[in-house]
């Protein structure tokens, strides 16, 4: 199976070399009626030189097989009564131009046309087809309403939804039956009521597919609830994958479900710290910017912008300045240690909630809660000394 560029290509050089095929074969006998026309004069293409001179050639050699009664081979030539009337129809005479180059009409057990006589009819149909080709140049004829084929469709489907999987003509008719090898000519991609009623199913299941968003619409290669939950949830898992790390979590069986508690959901402190501590010189003389660093080091811009300001500040905190200050005098290889400091130092002040308990009755509020440092109960502990002279001692 090739991709689906691949088929499109192909289609594409398809649809070129027959649409060029056609037009050289279609270009052929205009051009030699056009040629012809100019070897009679005026006076055999009108109306009186085809009443006087042509019609009762007609007549003797053709109406005997040919007339409104017998159309032999359904061809009828007595209906033909004026040059008009030749006119409309000349894929009618088109024919009659190629029996007669070919000596086929009339056959050859009936009573033939002198060489005169059947070189005047000729002359006289080339003339009149070359007339009607001058009169209709630049016209491509009747022009078939055609439909999207098949492929055409099942690539629109795809690029509009963005689903190269959806296959939405799997169960059209195949194309191309009455097209004679070209499976987008008009008359190779019929309609018909059963086919109508296939692009209304085809219809509903690829609208199974839309999402309905508060800003618009997008579609999924699924087709439930769940399903689409599972994508942006997954979705927003691997965009903050990109700068967290899964080292501090802890395994949980949910249900026989075993999964980490932590994955893919801790931020690497310690990296951006020492992010922080490397390029602390050139980030205060500005020889660097936040975003340079955060590139270099495959770290969130945002957060580091926000750590960095926060460590290199001025101003005097009563909870940050011992944090700054280990900062200050730690030395490139000192993130470890003050990572480790300053986790100790978060816990003081923030609690982690877990995630499944938010929202539930008597539960937390929300994923981080101010730390409470007072305590309602606090046991303390006292050694005694031993008794002297074997007396019970008193507190």
């Amino acid at each position: 199976m090739l991709p689906a560029a691949k088929h499109r290509t192909d289609l594409s050089h398809f649809r070129a070399r027959g649409a060029q095929h056609f037009a050289a074969i279609a270009a052929v006998p205009l051009f030699l009626y056009a040629s012809s026309a100019s070897m009679p004069g005026q006076a055999v293409r009108s109306p009186r030189y085809f009443e006087q001179n042509v019609r009762p050639l007609l007549k003797q050699y053709c109406f005997p097989c040919h007339s409104s009664e017998k159309h032999k081979g359904d061809f009828d030539m007595e209906r033909f009564t004026s040059l008009a009337e030749v006119k409309r129809h000349p894929k009618v005479w088109q024919e009659v131009a190629e029996k007669l180059a070919n000596n086929e009409m009339p056959p050859e057990e009936k009573s033939q046309p002198s060489p005169s006589e059947k070189e005047r009819i000729s002359k006289w149909v080339l003339a009149v087809l070359g007339e009607i080709a001058n009169t209709r140049a630049g016209d491509p004829g009747p022009v078939v309403l055609r439909r999207l084929s098949n492929a055409e469709y099942t690539y629109t489907i795809q690029d509009l939804t963005g689903i190269d999987s959806l296959q939405p003509a799997r169960e059209f008719p195949v194309d191309g039956a009455a097209g004679e090898g070209f499976m987008n000519t008009g008359q190779a991609l019929v309609m018909s009521p059963s086919l109508i009623t296939k692009y209304l199913h085809a219809g509903k299941e690829i609208a199974s597919h839309a999402v309905l968003l508060p800003d618009g619409i997008r579609f999924s290669p699924k087709f439930t609830r769940r399903d689409w939950t599972e994508e942006i949830l997954t979705e927003i898992r691997q965009f903050y994958a990109q700068f967290t790390d899964p080292r501090g979590g802890d395994k949980v069986n949910l249900q026989g479900i075993v999964f980490e508690t932590n994955e893919g959901g801790r931020l690497p402190v310690e990296k951006y710290l020492a992010a922080t501590l490397v390029e602390r010189e050139a980030l205060a003389a500005r020889k660097k910017t936040i975003e340079a660093v955060a590139r270099e080091g495959g770290l969130n811009a945002k957060y580091l912008r926000t750590l960095s300001a926060t460590l290199s500040a001025q101003e005097s905190s009563l909870l940050l300045d011992g944090l700054r200050a280990r900062w200050r005098k730690a030395k490139s290889t000192d993130a470890a240690d003050l990572a480790a400091g300053g986790a100790q130092w978060q816990k003081t002040r923030r609690k982690v909630n877990t995630i499944g308990e938010i929202g539930k009755a008597g539960g937390p509020k929300s994923w981080m809660d101010p730390a409470n440092p007072r305590i309602a109960k606090q046991e303390v502990g006292l050694k005694l000394p031993a008794a002297r002279d074997g007396k019970e001692g008193t507190r």
